[in-house]
């Protein structure tokens, strides 16, 4: 195998010759001296001009879901030192999705299109930089990409993909590069929704202790959809089941989540590309699906209200988290994930104790989660007047529930 290895890590960087065998159609992979950064920059499985990912192509070995929560919860290693085994989404979470996305999709459609104009009336200097969160950021970024060039030509607008690490910060070797190019003022930093505010406020802290940020660099988030009123800008805040949600590499560009090997906090972070899910990849349909329902609708307000809920919101969510702390006998805050995207994900790549879902929580979106729970076997509990329509308790590492199918 090319490229360089660390011994003993079950970590291996991917060479060349490794990328362009994937057969993704990755022709557009850039090797880049930045300073003494080798940025290797691609596109996954998006068209090239659709997104450019700042992530190094890294193989790791896998770790089982149960050896990844026990060395989580000990504190024996950090979440982005490790990555799972991703397999193809099962016939039953596939006809879940095109459920949600025929429910949703609309509405997902309205929430792009909402932030696209707020983004239109905000932008100075004739540029945006779309700054996406890998990797449930980055459809929304392609998404918001195809919406801006279509209706504001004037603007000159690109599109990165980089990533933001609970505990470990923004990518700030990504982040000189992309400023390297572009006015720091014409960054803005989008994710696909927020839950406890944890990456919003990653962002922050990181930006915030950067000794060389540069000035006109806002750090806030943009967001289609705000639950816990930490955004910058959020086109809502009525929480609702994300279509892209259900769906992991194969929605969004054949990439895993991002990772960090421990001893290399200052170089660029990393992925692995999912070259075996290539046949069940959905991302571009994804995106010419959405885009066509954007097509359809009517123009909006110019510019739109943002309705983050702001600090009054924030401090419910911060309520919410500690009462349902303190009613499963929690002390460790990141075994709680709040609202219906954090919960899914619990669902998809966790181990889960419990879902909780409020009491009136719309219809459509609590069947689709209950049917999600009912694949591994996951209790589910209505709570009168909870401040979420969803929460998801992750179990302690000795437990061990179901494997998703």
């Amino acid at each position: 195998m090319s490229g360089r290895s660390k011994a003993g890590s079950g970590i291996h960087e991917s060479g060349t010759a490794d990328r362009h065998a994937l057969g993704f159609g990755f022709g557009n992979f850039l090797g880049i001296m930045s300073g003494t950064a080798d940025i290797t920059s691609f596109s996954g499985s998006y068209a090239p001009a659709e997104v450019t990912f700042l992530l190094r192509c890294l193989q790791l070995e896998t770790t089982s879901l149960e050896q990844r929560e026990q060395r989580i919860q000990c504190g024996r290693q950090h979440y982005s030192e490790m990555i799972g085994p991703e397999d193809a989404p099962s016939r039953e979470r596939l006809r879940l999705f095109r459920e949600c996305l025929g429910i949703n999709g609309r509405r997902m459609a309205t929430d792009i299109a909402t932030l696209a104009d707020a983004m239109i009336a905000s932008a100075t200097g004739g540029e945006l930089t779309l700054v996406s969160i890998a990797r449930a950021g980055t459809p929304v970024g392609v998404l918001l990409l195809h919406r801006l060039r279509r209706k504001a030509p004037h603007l000159s607008v690109s599109h990165y993909s980089i990533s933001v690490i609970r505990d470990r910060g923004a990518d700030l070797t990504a982040l000189r590069w992309i400023m390297e190019r572009h006015s720091p003022a014409s960054l803005r930093f989008i994710d696909g929704w927020t839950g406890k505010g944890t990456i919003a406020g990653e962002l922050r802290r990181s930006l915030s202790a950067w000794k060389d940020v540069p000035e006109g660099l806002d750090p806030g988030l943009w967001v289609p959809l705000d639950v816990c009123g930490v955004a910058s800008f959020a086109a809502s805040s009525q929480d609702y089941l994300i279509p892209s949600t259900l769906l992991g590499g194969t929605i969004s560009g054949l990439i895993s989540r991002s990772v960090l090997p421990r001893g290399e906090e200052d170089r660029l972070h990393g992925c692995v590309l999912l070259h075996h899910l290539r046949r069940h990849d959905l991302s571009r349909w994804f995106i010419q699906k959405l885009v066509f329902e954007m097509d359809c609708l009517p123009l909006g307000i110019s510019p739109p209200p943002n309705v983050s809920g702001g600090p009054d919101r924030h401090a419910q969510a911060m309520h919410c988290l500690a009462e349902t702390m303190t009613r499963y006998g929690i002390a460790d805050a990141n075994r709680v994930k709040l609202g219906i995207g954090e919960t899914v994900r619990v669902l998809l790549r966790r181990l889960p104790q419990v879902v909780c879902l409020r009491e009136d929580s719309p219809a459509a979106d609590s069947q689709m989660i209950r049917r999600l729970a009912s694949l591994r076997d996951v209790p589910v509990e209505f709570v009168h007047g909870l401040a979420f329509d969803a929460l998801a308790v992750i179990a302690s590492a000795g437990k061990k529930p179901l494997l998703l199918e």
